[in-house]
């Protein structure tokens, strides 16, 4: 491949995996058996002279190239184009990306990745204990590593793409075994009582957990065995982007942690938090960036809302309308969306006044509107705060119930 037998795509790709190896230390690559890609040329503002960049460097990396190596998944898009002006862009603005980021969907979808579009692909495809995988997205990084003992870095959209080209990764970091112990302990204190515990909640002891543990591997001590995927959604993706680790434990959970020795690999940990009710109310605190009651918009779905969010969403809005000076807009999957439909929950919330979309990023395209924006997401607290916006905005954080109360009252309505 690195001397350019397979075509000029695949060369580019070798080089820069080599690259990165050699830059990381790495003695070898080693198969995969699955990618998932994040796209910059779909994902990453496909607009002006980012996009464009973006469009280019991505078709030099696929110079030739008929297909790839391993099945693969993909990221939301950047923006669902029907919701566009909803998010205050403007006419020129959605034509570039209707080139850019259609031409993008378009191209890949010829490779023949899945068309998932979503954050949360280990919903669509799961992989084994022990297999070697590139993810190019923090929470599926974290979900593969920890839930099904997969082994993966955190690479990023270039890395993905050209793993998926070549079927390679540099053998560095969580792909080995020296990388994979716990190093940390998590556990429930005072007042914290998980049977109790909302979307919201998770968010917040997430937040407190990787504000203890930093960039050490936490293993977590008392989470219930019958947490559904919604909460397990909430708990990963903000340790995914807090703390910018690929794994953690849960003990009596997941593949390489049914003790707490095993998550440990015998070691003895680095440290030992608890998370208590005061350190839950503090991540709340963090995460409510706005003064006063006023909100603008309400964004859910960062990661995707699920089945069980739809039906709390629809619980709260059925029969009522959302206040008219509130935007409210869900982002979630084709797969939840059909669900959804067919509970009839999709139209509850779109006859309250509620807008619906599919297959994007909230949390991206979110970032353009100017207003205060309530969430029930501290991952898309980060974004919207000011990941990428010079007046960054105010946010409100809470529960999917607490937004849905606020979007009727046309006020914030949530405990903090």
């Amino acid at each position: 491949m690195l001397a350019g037998k397979e075509g000029r795509g695949v060369q580019k790709a070798m080089e820069i995996l080599t690259a990165m190896g050699n830059a990381i230390g790495a003695d070898e690559l080693v198969k995969i058996s699955y990618a998932h890609l994040m796209p910059p040329d779909l994902m990453f503002f496909p607009y002006g002279k980012q996009g464009q960049w973006a469009h280019d460097m991505t078709r030099e990396l696929t110079l030739d190239l008929k297909g790839l190596k391993v099945p693969t998944t993909i990221e939301p898009k950047f923006c669902d184009l029907h919701i566009a002006k909803d998010l205050q862009f403007t006419d020129g603005i959605i034509e570039e990306m209707r080139i850019i980021q259609g031409d993008a969907a378009s191209f890949y979808e010829n490779l023949g990745v899945f068309t998932t579009y979503s954050a949360m692909p280990f919903l669509y495809y799961q992989t084994k204990l022990g297999q070697h995988v590139s993810i190019a997205e923090s929470i599926a990084t974290l979900w593969f590593n920890t839930m099904f003992g997969s082994r993966c870095e955190r690479d990023d959209g270039v890395t993905s793409l050209s793993a998926a080209i070549t079927g390679y990764v540099p053998l560095a970091g969580a792909h080995l075994d020296e990388h994979r112990h716990g190093e940390v302990i998590v556990r429930p204190g005072k007042g914290v009582r998980f049977p109790e515990f909302n979307d919201a909640d998770w968010d917040a002891y997430s937040l407190a957990a990787s504000r203890l543990c930093k960039e050490k591997r936490p293993v977590f001590l008392g989470i219930p065995t019958d947490i559904g995927i919604t909460a397990l959604k909430h708990l990963l993706s903000v340790i995914a982007v807090e703390s910018g680790l690929a794994l953690m434990h849960i003990v009596g959970m997941t593949p390489e942690a049914p003790t707490l020795e095993a998550a440990l690999s015998g070691r003895e940990p680095l440290g030992d938090f608890i998370v208590g009710r005061n350190e839950l109310d503090e991540a709340y605190e963090l995460a409510n960036t706005a003064k006063g009651k006023d909100i603008d918009f309400i964004f859910l779905g960062c990661p995707h809302v699920t089945l069980r969010e739809f039906r709390d969403l629809a619980e709260v809005l059925d029969g009522k309308k959302i206040h008219k000076d509130v935007k409210l807009i869900v982002s979630t999957t084709r797969l939840f969306l059909e669900q959804a439909e067919d509970m009839g929950y999709a139209d509850i919330i779109r006859d309250s006044g509620g807008v619906i979309s599919k297959d994007m990023c909230i949390a991206f395209a979110g970032t353009n509107v100017k207003g205060t924006i309530a969430t029930n997401s501290i991952k898309a607290v980060f974004f919207y705060a000011g990941f990428c916006a010079s007046e960054p905005n105010g946010v409100k954080f809470g529960s999917i119930k607490e937004c849905a109360r606020s979007a009727l009252a046309g006020k914030w309505e949530g405990r903090f």
